[in-house]
């Protein structure tokens, strides 16, 4: 963390991170394994895996369809730049 270049991008990728931190969070409370949401959501498990490994950028209604397989409701937040 003390090369700037890898700060900088590590803190470009803090919002998938916690992204896909909320989403292996709503799993693991809905005790459901990836290849069960992948089954609620009508895809398959490689989708999901890559949902939760904070790859891509997920559409809202994708993390709708999630929040909804795994018994959660999907909240979006927009908060002021510090």
């Amino acid at each position: 963390m003390q090369d700037p270049k890898y700060r900088k991008e590590h803190e470009n990728l803090e919002e998938e991170f916690s992204i896909a931190h909320a989403l292996i969070s709503a799993r693991a409370k809905a005790k459901l394994t990836q290849s069960e949401v992948a089954k609620r959501m009508k895809t398959t498990h490689s989708v999901v895996a890559r949902l939760e490994s904070g790859a891509g950028n997920p559409s809202i209604e994708t993390l709708k369809k999630y929040a909804m397989a795994t018994g959660s409701q999907l909240k979006i937040d927009l908060l002021a730049s510090t």
